[in-house]
């Protein structure tokens, strides 16, 4: 009783943040069903019964369709990583609407394969764009107690949105998907009307009177004592000094020599070799073409139902990773989780391999475990932790511009493996890919074994002459 009294109390006292955190992650929700649109939709492209005036798809235009939406993302979070301090996270967050209405319309309307080009490119705008304005958002307006838990609410959306997109994508039709779940932006602008700017914007342009009201929402401060109006007050100054003191501060100007410092190259080195594994594991490509993977695997098992498994297991490996991140560090996790994604990979090719020759009907089942299995492990660690890391390990001078740059390369690596697995699974088979991928992930945890300094409890206030 008194821990389930304790639990009600905190829910009280951080209501506002915990529905305002709702509320802004409805878009992560609706993206995460724009791209689960792909994989229940593209065997559907590719039939004589393809809903294009264009008719079936090809391969070559499969792929583009897959990839363009990583071409998108790099666009979206350059764009919406500058509008955020520029125009106020509010209205970022109202601007993200634009593309996602966009792509919803272009699949209902859509006839041709061009259409689609160009949805799924403003669909990763939209994507960008999320990544960049809904954390910022949700950590401003977070208390140091329960931001952890806040900001695991983003991708835990997301991947709710790819589950039920995978089940709304496999019993609803081509165009009644759409017509559902456009009317989410809708209820996303709704949801956030009431919500005011985060104080530190606010503060930012130096409109301290909102600012206050705005804190004093989010802190659900309604003060009973005059010791709780002086904390409170103390509260604020230091956000205003805090927030004024960076904008004034003069900037070190950065040189090609402090990218050139051990710190910064181990810290690039390591940061791009995730992005790398992160991609070339090929999970992500796993996630997008399930129902094509599951087919040219061999297996017999309908290919929709397998991709709703998929979901399910993404997000329950989530769940786990939220649990596991700060309890046993970074860099076990990572090669836990690429020793996992391995054993999934080889599995896979095995089964596949040995069902050009034999009829393995009756173990249909091992193909989705394996992928099941790899998706599992990599949604402990290699799917999220790469950011973590990455963030931890550079050196806070150069921090910034080198985010920037490896969500580029995390981008471009992204579009180059949607863009190719297709051709790659018809020149080296499924198998022959996934042991490409099994290959590639074992390599890696033996580089991280070796290589990954652990980054649990850094702390990220050093200098970086420290470092």
């Amino acid at each position: 009783m008194i821990e389930n009294s304790g639990v009600l109390e905190k829910m009280k006292k951080y209501k506002n943040q915990i529905l305002a955190t709702m509320a802004v992650n409805v878009i992560a929700l609706s993206h995460g069903h724009a791209v689960a649109w792909l994989a229940p939709t593209l065997p559907l492209l590719q039939s004589e019964n393809s809903p294009l005036t264009t008719g079936p798809i090809t391969v070559e235009e499969a792929s583009w369709i897959g990839s363009l939406v990583c071409l998108g993302g790099l666009l979206g979070c350059s764009f919406f990583g500058i509008l955020v301090n520029h125009i106020g996270r509010k209205k970022s967050l109202y601007l993200l609407t634009v593309p996602h209405a966009c792509f919803w319309l272009l699949i209902i309307f859509g006839t041709e394969v061009p259409h689609l080009y160009i949805a799924r490119t403003v669909s990763g705008i939209t994507g960008g764009g999320i990544f960049a304005a809904v954390p910022t958002f949700v950590t401003d307006i977070s208390d140091n107690k329960i931001r952890g838990t806040l900001g695991s609410m983003f991708m835990m959306s997301f991947n709710i949105g790819i589950l039920s997109g995978f089940i709304l994508g496999a019993y609803l039709s081509y165009s009644l998907f759409p017509q559902v779940i456009i009317g989410l932006s809708a209820f996303f602008i709704a949801a956030i009307f009431c919500l005011p700017d985060t104080p530190q914007y606010l503060i930012q342009i130096k409109r301290d009177d909102e600012a206050e009201k705005a804190l004093k929402f989010y802190r659900n401060f309604k003060a009973a004592t005059k010791e709780e109006c002086r904390e409170f007050n103390e509260h604020l100054a230091n956000l205003k000094n805090r927030i004024r003191g960076i904008a004034e501060e003069k900037r070190p100007k950065l040189s090609y020599r402090d990218f050139l410092q051990p710190a910064a190259v181990r810290g690039l080195l390591a940061g791009i070799g995730l992005m790398f594994l992160n991609q070339f594991s090929g999970l992500f490509a796993l996630i997008c073409y399930t129902p094509s993977i599951f087919e040219m695997s061999g297996s017999n098992m309908d290919g929709n139902t397998c991709t709703i498994i998929v979901g399910a297991i993404q997000l329950l490996g989530t769940i786990v990773a939220t649990n596991l991140v700060d309890r046993t560090g970074r860099r076990i996790l990572l090669i836990v989780s690429c020793l996992g994604v391995a054993l999934g990979s080889f599995a896979l090719s095995v089964f596949s391999y040995l069902s050009v020759s034999q009829d393995l009907t009756h173990l249909s089942w091992l193909a989705v475990t394996s992928v099941s299995f790899a998706i599992f492990l990599g949604s402990i660690g290699l799917i999220p932790l790469p950011f973590v890391v990455f963030t931890e390990i550079m050196p806070h001078k150069v921090k910034a511009v080198s985010v920037s740059v490896c969500l580029m390369i995390l981008n471009l690596l992204a579009f180059t493996v949607l863009k190719i697995y297709p051709m790659m699974m018809i020149n080296f088979g499924m198998h022959g890919v996934m042991w490409i991928s099994g290959g590639l992930t074992t390599i890696g945890a033996v580089l991280i074994f070796f290589f990954l300094p652990e980054t649990k409890g850094k702390c990220l206030e050093v200098k970086d002459d420290d470092s």
